[in-house]
């Protein structure tokens, strides 16, 4: 669901023996789920089939984009996965889990994206409780213009004006499990377009650990176990209502004093000067499936945006992280005396940079905070 997304509780078969309630339950993390009867609620599989529109999602670039977007979310540890076919007719409340694109704001209630979702809920003779039925619809109207490409450039809070349609589109597969609303972490179930993976020019969308904590939750971790480990450029900034707002993370001196800096084509761009100590910023997840431990990590200064382990390293560190909690983490590195002044770099970091961990994820290791050598 999107920045003001509404939820359809559910609807009670016909012969009911008790009222029953959609209750949110948060857990010891972050994430929270919504129960009846006491019971989680959940699919009675481990996947479901997601009929997307023919004509809303026609095959070609936008059908591409919403099947990157599922493969995303099956990145998961947990046992949970959505299929993906398509279908001329949609509609809400027909049995069947569909995707689709409106105009119709009585559909929408001013979301750019919302899901609803239908339920058992009842006792007779024991609980019949099970999710039914999710649909998904995007705004294809104005005022929200979506980004098919992962180009970041395109992209709203790095000099564009598009809303990634895959985060969105994750942040409503997250509600078709009854994952609600998280304000108290990072987490794509909070502002989902400033939940996002870059390095180089592309920006991803990705599940990220609450969420995935919340699947694995509900249902379990799979077999063989899936690892990943993952970095990022943006931090919890707190909550907006039900929201989690999301910030890009910075870089300090050593009295924890926030850089001078400037906007560099829609990016913060940090003055440094050769040989200063400086603080740096990032925010680190354990995605996967099991709590990883003396995950190396390492600092690097390179000439341009794409952080690899071929650009030079300049300090290291190691973290214990585990599926448990969203790290936002402050390590103190020196800048190189020989840069050379008037010029642009990127303090990148890469986690698990000696590859010891099979990760099913890799693309997720290394991001960046702009510098401006002076």
């Amino acid at each position: 669901m999107g920045i003001f997304s509404r939820v359809l509780k559910g609807i009670l078969p016909i012969i009911v023996t008790a009222v029953s309630l959609n209750i949110a339950i948060p857990e010891a993390n972050a994430y929270s789920t919504s129960s009846c009867l006491g019971e989680k609620l959940k699919w009675d599989s481990n996947s479901k089939t997601l009929r997307a529109s023919s004509n809303s999602f026609p095959a070609g670039t936008w059908r591409d984009t919403l099947a990157n977007a599922i493969a995303r979310f099956n990145q998961n540890p947990s046992k949970f996965n959505y299929e993906l076919t398509t279908d001329s007719s949609v509609r809400l409340g027909n049995g069947q889990s569909e995707v689709w694109g409106s105009t119709d704001n009585g559909v929408l209630k001013g979301a750019p994206a919302i899901a609803y979702t239908w339920r058992t809920c009842y006792w007779l003779f024991g609980k019949h409780v099970k999710l039914k039925e999710l649909d998904v619809i995007f705004d294809y109207g104005s005022p929200w213009k979506w980004a098919a490409s992962e180009s970041k450039s395109n992209l709203l809070r790095y000099g564009g004006s598009l809303r990634p349609f895959q985060t969105t589109a994750i942040h409503e597969l997250g509600h078709g499990l009854k994952l609600n609303h998280v304000n108290s972490e990072y987490n794509v179930m909070g502002t989902d377009f400033e939940h996002i993976h870059v390095n180089g020019s592309l920006a991803r969308a990705y599940m990220g650990e609450d969420t995935a904590d919340g699947a694995v939750a509900l249902y379990g971790t799979r077999s063989p176990a899936r690892q990943d480990l993952g970095v990022v450029h943006w931090k919890y900034s707190g909550a907006s209502g039900e929201y989690s707002d999301h910030t890009k993370t910075e870089l300090f001196n050593t009295a924890n004093a926030v850089l001078s800096n400037f906007n560099d084509g829609g990016e913060t761009r940090y003055q440094v000067t050769p040989g200063q100590q400086v603080r740096t910023e990032f925010t680190y997840e354990n995605n996967g499936a099991s709590t990883q431990s003396n995950v190396r990590v390492g600092f690097y200064i390179s000439t341009n945006d794409t952080i690899s382990t071929g650009d030079q390293r300049i300090a290291g560190t190691t973290l214990n992280l585990g599926r448990d909690n969203v790290y936002t983490a402050r390590n103190t590195v020196t800048i190189p005396s020989s840069l050379q002044r008037n010029r642009n770099y990127w303090l990148g970091v890469i986690i698990d940079e000696n590859n010891s961990i099979n990760e099913n994820v890799e693309w997720n290791n290394a991001t960046y905070i702009p510098i401006r050598v002076q």
